[in-house]
């Protein structure tokens, strides 16, 4: 069996590969539905895979606008979900780079990911740390478009 923090590692791997190259269909992928996403100032629940491509079509273009030149996601810790094997709970450091600098402070990252009855694991919640950092997370018209009781109150 492969550990925990292989599987959530290259979760991470291949998601950034995909956000990286701009292939958002990737991203979708990798993700179930409804995904929730835990910010500082707002809990957001994504419902499907088109409003997920938007986001990550608007993280990426806000990446290259900050002038990053690379974007890596490594695991600090993870662990099987006692209670079930079929979840991967791990903690994450995000470093945004350009060159051999930090674009914005390294920030960590707490998701959870889910094994499908086909053998996938896709990530189904995610907290960020981060406030603030220049970042868009969302496509405006996500944003526009998102309902009030999605507000959280962390």
């Amino acid at each position: 069996m492969t550990s925990a923090r292989e599987t959530y590692q290259t979760h991470l791997d291949t998601v950034s590969r995909h956000l990286w190259n701009g292939e958002a269909e990737g991203v979708a992928s990798m993700l179930r539905y409804p995904h929730v996403i835990h910010l500082p100032e707002a809990d957001r629940i994504i419902t499907d895979p088109e409003e997920q491509k938007k986001d990550a079509e608007a993280f990426r273009e806000s990446l290259s606008a900050l002038g990053a030149t690379a974007f890596h996601r490594l695991c600090r810790e993870a662990r099987f979900d006692p209670n079930t094997e079929d979840r991967i709970i791990g903690i994450h450091t995000t470093y945004v780079m350009r060159g051999g600098s930090y674009l914005t402070d390294p920030y960590d990252c707490a998701m959870s990911l889910l094994r499908q009855a086909d053998g996938r694991w896709l990530a189904d919640a995610i907290r960020v740390s981060v406030r603030n950092s220049g970042m868009a997370y969302y496509h405006r018209d996500n944003i526009r478009n998102r309902p009030i009781n999605e507000v959280g109150q962390d």
